[in-house]
């Protein structure tokens, strides 16, 4: 599936078309005065790519993560802290990392193509930080920067997938993580559900409409790009044999043996409204595909076989069960929408042992929507 992070970024004051110089207090900011993310909303930071207008944009690295194995397959969620509060201020999906040294010449060719790119020193030279990082000594900055500028565009996506806020939108880190503060490092990333990126992303509230935004919230309400990743995987992953292999791609696509094993155990109904209109019956899984290991993928005791509407509320967390069956709502669906929903429902049976260390999972995640 594809992946989800949070990723700090230098908190900007010129709208990301070059550098503030705001106060920081770590990382590579901090050190030389300004950092490369401060470009990222500027109109000239495309390039083509195989003939295609993409967009550039940087953050620093990300650790260990896999990052090349997931080419055009990252969602990059860009907060900044001020004033002892955290801002979501960018969202770029589709994305694809340069970070890595194989990809370093591409790494220098875009980013010296971009408009302004060697010009740019000037602008980062006038502001007050840059030169009291470098004691005044221009030719100090200039090495370091002739030797930087590879930098200034790390990643690439889609511009119809690349959406920057006019105005940053204050983060809730308690809804997201849990935690009363989201990461602030620029070193260090959050990686996140595809449900927490929707729930983000839906908090945007833009002046004038935005297609990107549009087409960002299509794909975090899709689960198909999900799949489809996953599926690749399955086919790469070495050491299955055949028929496990088979049995693990029919699960993702909710069919096979899984969806076979659920409907057995369900008497052919969905496991809260009865509904036995198959055509409507999702094989849901309890413990989220991308975080289960291959037996628990094709276990169906990990599994609901729920109507869609039901398993749509399920896999996004909005609702779950207790150890009882019955149903817990999240707080951000009203009164009048539960009536709608016909929510609150319980399990039409009370779930098994195994079921019940499942859903014990389900809901450390719920928890932290449902407050």
């Amino acid at each position: 599936m594809p992946l989800y992070f949070l990723k700090p970024v230098v908190w900007n004051t010129k709208g990301y078309k070059g550098p503030s110089g705001e106060k920081v207090t770590s990382g590579y900011p901090k050190d030389h005065g300004f950092g490369h993310e401060e470009w990222n909303a500027s109109e000239n930071s495309t390039v083509l790519v195989d003939g295609r207008r993409m967009r550039t944009f940087h953050t620093e690295p990300f650790g260990k993560q896999p990052l090349d194995d997931y080419p055009g397959d990252i969602f990059v969620f860009m907060i900044a802290s001020h004033a002892g509060h955290q801002y979501l201020v960018g969202i770029a999906g589709g994305a694809t990392s340069l970070i890595s040294e194989q990809h370093a010449q591409k790494r220098r060719e875009y980013s010296n193509s971009i408009a302004g790119g060697m010009d740019r020193w000037a602008e980062t030279w006038s502001v007050p930080a840059v030169k009291k990082c470098y004691g005044d000594d221009v030719d100090k900055f200039w090495a370091h920067w002739a030797q930087e500028l590879q930098w200034s565009a790390n990643w690439i996506c889609p511009p119809e997938l690349f959406h920057w806020l006019d105005d940053p939108v204050l983060l809730n880190p308690h809804e997201i993580t849990g935690k009363n503060f989201l990461i602030k490092m620029f070193g260090s990333y959050q990686k996140i559900s595809r449900a927490t990126a929707s729930l983000i992303a839906s908090s945007v509230r833009p002046a004038k409409p935005s297609p990107a935004l549009d087409n960002i919230l299509a794909r975090l309400g899709s689960d198909e790009p999900d799949r489809t990743t996953d599926i690749a995987r399955i086919e790469r992953e070495e050491g299955l044999d055949p028929t496990t292999r088979e049995a693990l791609i029919q699960a993702r696509l909710g069919q096979g043996k899984f969806r076979q094993d659920l409907i057995r155990l369900w008497d052919g109904a969905c496991s809260v409204s009865g509904c036995d209109v198959h055509e409507v019956l999702r094989a849901s899984h309890i413990k989220p595909w991308a975080g289960s290991k291959n037996m628990e993928r094709l276990d169906p005791e990990n599994g609901l076989l729920l109507a869609a509407n039901i398993d749509a509320l399920f896999d996004s967390h909005l609702i779950s069960f207790d150890d009882s069956g019955e149903m817990l709502v999240c707080l951000s669906i009203s009164p009048e929408q539960r009536s709608l929903l016909g929510l609150p429902a319980r399990l039409r049976r009370v779930p098994s042992p195994e079921q019940r260390r499942y859903l014990a999972q389900h809901r450390e995640i719920f928890a932290r929507r449902a407050t």
